[in-house]
């Protein structure tokens, strides 16, 4: 999708999409990068998800997030000219287990609370919890089962209300693991926003795959929804691959392991 570096990352920016070819195998390998030319790969993505959802959604993203990353980072400080404003971060002291929180609007947001693998935000009037299961509880029905309990106690003790929304990276053993032990943690009953088992990146030309994680395997990345709380307009997937020049050739190459997922809502 065209993007224009120096306007506001929500701007929507009107003509054609350029059909590119992926990178040659290798081209993401470990040391092919320094840090200052991948910043620039992460901020060229984060410039055309905004262009691909205004495509997708008919409207701007109110609420951009990232994980493994600290956006209060001064690192990551240049990512508020291209993802949007900061409304909020959290860290444990791993890049693994950070959330980078980003709006054009900061006043529309609020940061309720995280912890080891969570960020809760309310944006509206939507609880959305975003994710990131560590792998050591991911799979255990009851483990993750109790993860999922905690986060929803927190926020109906805190006076914010039960969880509607919970997106992100969940390693999880089968596409209907999250769903179940989500339900179970609330007593609600929450569903699997994009219940089929292809994903078709609405950013990639007649390509679909099995899964979301670095060998489209698994369906890791998921938006789970209260389906006694809100009501899903739109979802769909974004593939991990970011505009690259190689030679003089636009490419695209892969600057994550996982897919990227949005959901419209209501509620």
């Amino acid at each position: 999708m065209p993007t224009a570096k120096g306007l506001d990352p929500h701007t929507p920016l009107y003509g054609p999409a350029q059909l590119v070819s992926q990178a040659p195998v290798g081209y993401m390998a470990k040391g092919q990068h320094g840090n200052s030319e991948f910043l620039t790969m992460v901020e060229g993505k984060a410039r055309q998800t905004h262009q691909h959802l205004y495509r997708s959604l008919r409207k701007t993203c109110d609420l951009l997030v990232y994980g493994e990353m600290d956006g209060a980072n001064s690192e990551w400080s240049s990512m508020q000219q291209h993802a949007g404003a900061l409304v909020g971060s959290s860290s444990t002291g791993k890049a693994c287990n950070s959330f980078s929180v980003h709006a054009a609007k900061t006043t529309q947001h609020q940061v309720l609370g995280s912890g080891m693998g969570w960020i809760a935000v309310k944006t509206g009037n939507i609880n959305a919890v975003f994710v990131h299961v560590p792998n050591s509880i991911a799979k255990s029905e009851g483990q993750a089962t109790l993860f999922y309990q905690n986060i929803n106690k927190y926020l109906l003790q805190q006076g914010h209300g039960a969880i509607d929304l919970v997106m992100g990276d969940t390693n999880q053993g089968s596409n209907s693991f999250t769903p179940s032990v989500i339900s179970r943690a609330t007593n609600m009953i929450f569903h699997d926003a994009h219940p089929a088992s292809e994903v078709t990146p609405s950013d990639s030309h007649q390509r679909s795959f099995s899964g979301t994680n670095s060998t489209a395997s698994k369906k890791y990345d998921v938006a789970v929804y209260n389906t006694a709380t809100i009501n899903i307009v739109n979802v769909d997937y974004l593939s991990q691959s970011t505009a690259v020049n190689i030679d003089g050739v636009n490419m695209a190459a892969a600057v994550t392991d996982h897919m990227g997922i949005f959901v419209d809502v209501t509620k």
